[in-house]
Parts: C-alpha cells; sequence; structure tokens
C-alpha cells in the first residue's frame, strides 16, 4: 500500500473532478475522482500535503465516506452526500 501525497484537488460544486498527487519522489500527475477512489478500497492512504516538496506540511487523510451505498471523498468523515477536501495551512 502507497502513501500517496495530495497537493490540489479540482472541484466543481461538491464534487471532485482530479487530485493533483505524488508518490514520495516522484513527479506530481493528476488522477481522476473514480481512480482516487479505487486507490482507497485498494488500501492506498490519500494524505492532504501544503507547502514545498523539502518542506512539506501534512494535512488530514482524505477517506471514502459511504453515503446511500455511494462513494464520497471527504477529509472530515461526515456521512454527507458530497465531496470535501480541506488542505493544511502552508505556515503552520
Amino acid at each position: 500500500m502507497a502513501d500517496v501525497e495530495v497537493y490540489a484537488a479540482q472541484i466543481e460544486g461538491k464534487t471532485v473532478k482530479a487530485l493533483t498527487v505524488r508518490f514520495k519522489g516522484t513527479a506530481a500527475r493528476n488522477i481522476s475522482r473514480d481512480t482516487a477512489i479505487a486507490w482507497l478500497r485498494g488500501g492506498h492512504c490519500l494524505v492532504t500535503h501544503a507547502g514545498s516538496a523539502h518542506h512539506p506540511v501534512r494535512g488530514h487523510a482524505i477517506e471514502r465516506v459511504e453515503v446511500d451505498g455511494e462513494s464520497f471523498l471527504r477529509t472530515d468523515l461526515l456521512p454527507e452526500a458530497g465531496d470535501k477536501v480541506e488542505f493544511p495551512a502552508a505556515g503552520h
């Protein structure tokens, strides 16, 4: 299982469209919401990050939350029908 660093989220309304991610020591790339959900189902850990690669600030993990049989990406774990991804402040 991999610890995947998440640096940005493209969000439209209450839905994540894509996440900018990287594995430690590799270049960043974009993945779709469906790929993120599949990775979480597979046991990978998606952790929000801020700052630079040399001075990262780790935030909360993005978890897959089920509501009425549908998966959502959330950092707050609330059982709400919508994605919510928050990043840490880079200076803290």
